[in-house]
């Protein structure tokens, strides 16, 4: 994986629930364009209402994608509190990450 730290349009650099979607993608997602593509999909099915919900048990993290956003919650840290984004911040990350990983 490159070295280069991840950054998308929009982020928040000092916003630990930006950096927590910046460890999910990193650490969950990886390299796989399959599961960058299936992120998309499960976020345009709940945009168009054709999914209430959706969730995902990764590695480290955690996933719940609904109307309110998506929640990430650190599966290592079960101190850690769940850090929370709306759909459009999770969608842009996720965008910049299938570009940075050519998905």
């Amino acid at each position: 994986m490159s070295e280069t730290p991840f950054n998308w349009s929009g982020q928040r650099s000092q916003d630990p629930a930006h950096r927590r979607v910046a460890e999910f993608l990193t650490m969950d997602i990886q390299q796989s364009p399959q599961w960058a593509r299936e992120l998309m999909e499960k976020i345009e099915a709940i945009e168009a209402g054709e999914l209430d919900s959706w969730e995902r048990n990764g590695n480290a993290f955690y996933l719940e994608l609904s109307p309110d956003g998506a929640a990430i919650e650190d599966a290592v840290d079960e101190s850690s509190a769940i850090q929370r984004v709306s759909l459009d911040e999770f969608r842009a990350a996720v965008l910049a990450w299938r570009e940075r990983i050519g998905a």
